[in-house]
Formats: structure tokens, sequence, C-alpha cells
């Protein structure tokens, strides 16, 4: 009789962005069958889990374990039901506000009892190895609580993981702070800027009340460790990134953070899953698809649709297809614009693309991928091979066009009316891009790159080798 699989515990955020890595590697596991799969996460993560148990055809299934609770989803709608903001120093205290609301928007007792609805389930699980979710304090702080190995899975590029600890105070005056939406290198005019706003992040996130409320009940709570968001980085733990090197700004990266290369969920192919959109996007096609937490206003909807209607005319050939979560036949201004396109079957609007959109950009013929900057949507372009065109709204979605014109990769689709859409600028953006074959080739060699490794084949066989440490 052979011994039973130890435990592997998965504890990460409900939503797409956090989790999408975390599903990614679990699959991984699942499908190597050598330890028993655990997730701990907030209720909304559950009916995924329950999707790749009912279509994996593995020989074992995910075990989920529910954490009493609000997840971030949930905290952020109470709060406040707009997270975006300026770029610079004109959304400062906006983007310190929303850091307030979300990361760290539980209240007290919200925070210890899911903190202690963590640690039951660790207790319970017994794993040999926790794979948590960075931005899942109460996950981090239950996992640092007991005698086991810890795993940071990162869902964002190397800067993130690592910018605390760069060479003579590199955060200050070398590296654009995430949400300022500066270019890198930092040109001497910015530096001032940039060191004034890491201070007021300093100031208001980390010795704000939210904060102070929350080190204070874990004091009470006997949670001893430093607060995860404090030090987010931390040298007695694995980091597993999902970029390379080459996919980021120059960087000092410490041993213990490790380069997966993109961890996406392994898909169906685009035939397999929709073979009508399949055969439709043989086409060159722009994709528009702006993450699930977009809701475009009126205006944006039609700044958009202007500038569609503008590449169409230059490029009669092209194809869009673009993801709305907006009912724009409501609108007679866009549907005037729109309606003809959509009728004409040049572009095609969907509130839900259903194939994986790694399957479509690999699979379709995608000249460019606009996306609102999300490092899911990056590092999908990047494994594409596609050059993007980002419409940034909030906090770490600014980082994305600094990084993709400093890798020569893509460009910014709304510069300097961030977060709004202006339709001229977004067709020059893209018009820019597709006619500009260095852009093309580089994304495509960054695609070369990627498809050298799986990164969620990395990220598992990296895992399995510390557990075993």
């Amino acid at each position: 009789m052979s011994p039973p699989k130890q435990n592997i515990l998965f504890l990460t955020s409900p939503e797409h962005g956090q989790s999408n890595v975390a599903l990614a590697v679990t699959e991984e596991f699942l499908r190597r069958g050598e330890f028993e799969v655990h997730i701990a996460s907030f209720k909304d993560l559950l009916p995924r889990v329950q999707e790749i148990n009912d279509q994996a055809g593995y020989d074992q299934v995910i075990h989920f374990h529910p954490i009493a609770g609000p997840g971030m989803s949930e905290i952020v709608t109470r709060t406040t039901p707009d997270i975006t903001h300026l770029p610079g120093l004109a959304g400062t205290r906006d983007a310190c506000n929303i850091i307030n609301i979300s990361v760290l928007g539980w209240k007290p007792d919200e925070y210890i009892r899911s903190y202690r609805s963590s640690l039951e389930i660790l207790k319970d699980v017994r794993p040999v190895v926790v794979v948590a979710d960075p931005l899942l304090h109460l996950g981090l702080d239950a996992a640092r609580s007991i005698d086991t190995r810890i795993v940071i899975l990162w869902p964002v590029p190397l800067k993130d993981v690592v910018v605390t600890v760069q060479p003579k105070a590199g955060i200050f005056w070398k590296y654009p702070l995430t949400g300022s939406g500066y270019p890198y290198p930092l040109p001497w005019s910015l530096i001032l800027a940039n060191i004034y706003m890491v201070f007021c992040f300093g100031y208001i996130v980390r010795l704000g009340k939210p904060m102070r409320d929350l080190l204070n009940i874990r004091k009470k709570a006997g949670i001893r460790t430093e607060f995860p968001h404090v030090a987010p980085y931390c040298e007695d733990h694995l980091h597993l990134s999902p970029s390379f090197r080459e996919m980021d700004y120059p960087l000092y990266v410490p041993e213990n953070v490790i380069s997966c290369g993109p961890i996406l969920r392994s898909s169906l192919s685009l035939i397999e899953s929709d073979p009508a959109l399949n055969s439709w996007l043989k086409e060159p096609t722009i994709l528009i698809c702006l993450g699930s937490h977009v809701q475009a206003p009126d205006n944006d909807a039609m700044q958009m649709t202007m500038a569609i209607q503008a590449v169409l005319s230059e490029f009669p050939n092209m194809q869009v297809l673009w993801k709305l979560k907006y009912d724009w036949e409501s609108s007679p201004t866009v549907k005037n614009v729109l309606g003809p396109l959509v009728n004409s079957d040049k572009v095609r609007v969907v509130p839900w693309i259903k194939p994986e959109i790694i399957s479509v950009l690999e699979d379709g013929d995608i000249v460019v991928y606009v996306h609102h900057g999300g490092a899911n949507s990056f590092f999908e372009a990047c494994k594409a091979g596609v050059p993007q065109v980002i419409l940034p709204q909030w906090f770490d979605t600014y980082d994305c066009p600094s990084r993709v014109e400093w890798l020569g990769i893509g460009l910014h689709g709304s510069r300097n009316v961030a977060p709004k859409i202006n339709g001229s600028v977004l067709s020059s953006a893209l018009l820019q891009i597709l006619k500009d074959k260095g852009i093309q080739a580089r994304a495509r060699a960054i695609g070369d790159l990627c498809k050298r490794t799986e990164g969620r084949v990395v990220a598992h066989d990296q895992i399995v080798q510390y557990a075993k440490k």
C-alpha cells in the first residue's frame, strides 16, 4: 500500500487578478498527482474551483476550504464603487485611500475572524508547504503563525516583488512608484515628485488609521510577526514571479526570487472552445478587453468607438473584437457610429468572451491587444507575442504603459487623459503600432522568450523542490 500523499495548500484571494496564477499552478499539481491539493479562499472562488473539478478529468480533485468573512471585492464594493484615479501627484491621495479601503479594508473584527478561520484550515490540512497570495495578508499572517514552509506566488512583474530591496534606495529615485504613471528611466524633472509620492504612501498608508487599527487588533490577537504589507519581500520565503528579467526594468533580484515566466492556466484551443469565433478571427483583428472590473461609461464607450472608426477607415481589412460591459445600443450617439460597423461584422461587441483570452491571442490573428494594464493581461500578451495598447485606470495599471514602452512592445493609449479615454489619443496609438514593424518584432521576440518554458510548470517544480528541502 502506497503511503498517503502529502498536502499542499494554496491561500489566495478570489479575485481573478490574484487567483489566476494559483489556479494555474493548482491544475499543474492535479495533473502530476503527487500531492493532495487544497485551496483556501473566500466563497467567491468556489464556482471556479468546482468548474476545474468538473472538467479536469484527473484522478483527484481540489479540496476547497472557505475562509470566513468578506473578500476584497466585497469590501471595495461596500466602501467605494469607483476605484479609478488620476496618475501622478494629482492622484496620490486618491490612490492611497483606495489602498486603505481595499488592501487594508477589513474591519478589525473581520480581519481577526478571517485570520482565525485561515489558521484553523492550516491546522486541519497540515500542509507540507503553503503557497500564498501576497495580498491575502490575513492568510500570510496565519501561515507565519505555524511551522511550515511558505512560497509567495506573485501575480505581478518583478519590480513589484523586489523594489523595496533595490540598492541605493532605488525605490525613491530610480523606479517610478506604482500608481504614478511616470516613465522609466525616471527623468530628473520627476525624481523629486517620485520621492514625495513614496513618502506620501508611507505616511498615508503605513501610518494611517486603517493600518494603526489593524496593527492594534493583530497585537491583541497575539500575532507577533511583521504585517505582510509593510514588508512584501521576505528573505525567509521562496518567491515566484510570472515574469522574466527581460520583461521588466533592470533590477537587483535576490536568489530566492524565481522568474517562472507567464503563469497561465492550461486552456482549450480556440477551435475547440469556440469554432465560430476561431473562423472569424482568421482576419487581422484588434482585441479590446479592459478587464473584469472595468465598466465603460457612456463617454468612454463613445471615444473608443471613434478610435475604432478612425482605425478602420485607414485599415479597412481590419476587424475588432470588443468585450464591452455596456449597453451600447441604448445610447443613440454610440449606436449611430458603432451600429453600422457591427452590422457589417467588422466589429463584434460582446459582454463576455467565452474562450480563455490566451487562446484568442495565440490562435486568432490578433495584431494588437488593448487592455487596462492588469498583470494578467500584460503576461498573456507577452506570451502570445502581441503588441499592447494600455488604457490604465487605477494604481498598478499605471505601471503597465511605462513598462511596455520601455520594452518597446506597446504604447500608452490614454496618455495625458487617463483614467479617461480619448478617441484621438487611442487611435493614434493603435495606428502607430499597426505601422511600426519594430514594435511588432520586439513583441514577437518576447513571445519567443516566453514560449521556451511554461510558467505554471516551472512554478510547480520550484514548489516541489522547496517542499522537499
